[in-house]
C-alpha cells in the first residue's frame, strides 16, 4: 500500500500510485462531538460516492486518529472532465472520478456523520475532497463570464484537490497545504434507510 503524505498540520491527506492501494490517514480535531452523539462501539471511516451509492475507500477510527485504504481493485467510473468553457486541460482532457464524502459510521447505533476537511467547520474557504484522473494532464484557465478558475495539475491516479472561496473568486487547484478534519455535530440515523445504496447489507 501506498501511504503518501503532506505534512503541515496536524492531518495528513494523500496522492496516488496507480499500481497500488491507496491510504488516507488524518486526525479529525472535533472527535468528541462524534462522542457526544452517543456513538458506541467500532466506528467505520468511509469514502463515498453517495450520488452512486458506493463505498471507495474504509477505515476505523481510533480516538482521534483514521486510516483507510482505497484498494487497488476499486475501479471508478470514469467521465470526462468536461469543465467550463474557457478552461483548458493539456495535453488531453482527462477522464476523472470525485470522492465526494467521508463520513463516520457507526454499525451498533446505525448512524452516520458527515466528516469534511476544511479550513473551518462552519464556514469553510478552503475545502479539500479526492480525484481520480486516469492521465496526466494540467488543467488551467478562467470559466468564460464567471469568476470561477482552474490551476490543476492532475497525476495518474489518486489526487488532492482543494476548492478556495476568496471575495472575487472561486479557485480550483492541487492541494498546496493540508486541511484540517471536522466531524458534523449532529448524527444522521438510520444510516441504512437514509443510504440504502451505500449500506446495502452492511
Amino acid at each position: 500500500m501506498v501511504l503518501l503524505s503532506h505534512r503541515l498540520a496536524p492531518l495528513l491527506f494523500v496522492a496516488s500510485c496507480a499500481a497500488n492501494a491507496v491510504g488516507i490517514q488524518g486526525e479529525i480535531q472535533n472527535s468528541a462531538a462524534w462522542t457526544a452523539t452517543g456513538a458506541t462501539g467500532k466506528t467505520l471511516v468511509l469514502l463515498t460516492n453517495l450520488t452512486q451509492g458506493k463505498i471507495i475507500g474504509l477505515g476505523t477510527l481510533e480516538g482521534r486518529e483514521f486510516h483507510l485504504t482505497i484498494p487497488v481493485t476499486f475501479k471508478p467510473d470514469l467521465e470526462p472532465l468536461q469543465v467550463c468553457p474557457g478552461v483548458k486541460s493539456s495535453p488531453s482532457e482527462p477522464k476523472t472520478y470525485t470522492a465526494e464524502q467521508l463520513m463516520l459510521f457507526s454499525p451498533a447505533q446505525n448512524a452516520v456523520a458527515l466528516l469534511t476537511q476544511a479550513d473551518d467547520p462552519t464556514d469553510p474557504a478552503r475545502r479539500a475532497q479526492w480525484m481520480y484522473s486516469d492521465r496526466a494532464a494540467t488543467v488551467k484557465g478562467r470559466c468564460t463570464g464567471l469568476n470561477t478558475y482552474y490551476d490543476l495539475t492532475l497525476h495518474v491516479g489518486w489526487n488532492a484537490v482543494m476548492t478556495v472561496s476568496e471575495s472575487s473568486r472561486f479557485l480550483v487547484r492541487n492541494a498546496a497545504e493540508s486541511l484540517p478534519y471536522w466531524v458534523s455535530t449532529k448524527a444522521l440515523t438510520p444510516a441504512r434507510t437514509l443510504f440504502p445504496n451505500v449500506f446495502d447489507g452492511k
